[in-house]
């Protein structure tokens, strides 16, 4: 057994023991809370995104099969157990349940994808939303190929998060949560590179987390407090942009720390 396949057997046996555990605990439960945001009775039931929904299974085993440096599938194994770990300790400790119903589905395929869908899955286990934060996680790597293809997997990595809302498996709360559970992950085993690099992811995690944690205070402040607070979503793009242009400057940022490292070798 290779190391990328012993990888994902650790990570698949500990995803299975911690996340049906959850799921046991949450049920034996009399009752358990439910967290809905009003701006959710605007999000439509679409059936069809069942499938970028389940695509996440098969996101596991390509990742793992990219991943050929020994200290890449290292630092992603620790992500993923991290994730998987910490979000257990969430289900157990805070279980929260799915609570709007789903309408009937016409199509037979689709219907039948649920149907699979229910016979191994509760609504349990809902914040924070493992699918958004393994997401994340997936895109830190296919995000590294130079394919034609990397926009795509882009979006639909996007479809798979955004599917947690429109198949109603998901609370917003439940997105919002996995988003930040993601970026705390990052911070906390970084990628290896050199110095100047992990400088820059980091600052980079930095503003996203900001803006996910901005983003979660103004709608979860305009829910019970007042509508006025979802004026925070200004500064919370602002953190989106500013991360996203941080990210984009890559390359001049790595030019400009190694002609510093240069003329400072130069000067002494």
């Amino acid at each position: 057994m290779d190391k990328r396949t012993r990888a994902l057997v650790i990570f698949s046996v500990t995803f299975v023991l911690v996340y049906n555990f959850a799921l046991w605990y949450a049920s034996r439960l009399q009752d358990v809370n439910s967290i809905v945001l009003s701006v959710e009775e605007n999000i439509p039931f679409l059936p069809w995104t069942i499938i970028p929904y389940l695509s996440s299974g098969i996101f596991f085993w390509g990742t793992f099969s990219l991943l050929k440096n020994a200290q890449q599938l290292q630092v992603f194994l620790k992500r993923v157990l991290f994730m998987t770990g910490a979000a257990g300790v969430i289900f157990v400790v805070a279980p929260l349940k799915y609570a709007i119903p789903r309408p009937e589905i016409d199509n037979v395929v689709f219907r039948g994808l649920f149907y699979m869908l229910e016979g191994v899955d509760d609504p349990y286990n809902q914040s924070p939303s493992l699918h958004v934060a393994f997401a994340f996680a997936f895109w830190t790597v296919f995000r590294e190929i130079n394919s034609r293809w990397r926009p795509l997997i882009a979006i639909w990595l996007a479809m798979v998060a955004l599917s947690t809302l429109t198949t109603y498996q998901h609370h917003l709360i439940d997105v919002f949560a996995g988003s930040i559970l993601a970026h705390v992950t990052f911070l906390i085993f970084p990628s290896q590179h050199d110095r100047s690099y992990l400088r820059y992811k980091q600052t980079t995690n930095f503003l996203y987390l900001g803006g996910w944690c901005t983003v979660s205070a103004a709608f979860i402040i305009a829910e019970y407090v007042s509508v006025n607070w979802l004026s925070l979503l200004v500064p919370a793009a602002f953190l989106f942009v500013l991360g996203y242009l941080y990210q984009l400057d890559k390359v001049g940022f790595l030019k400009s720390e190694t002609i510093r490292s240069q003329f400072t070798e130069r000067s002494n």
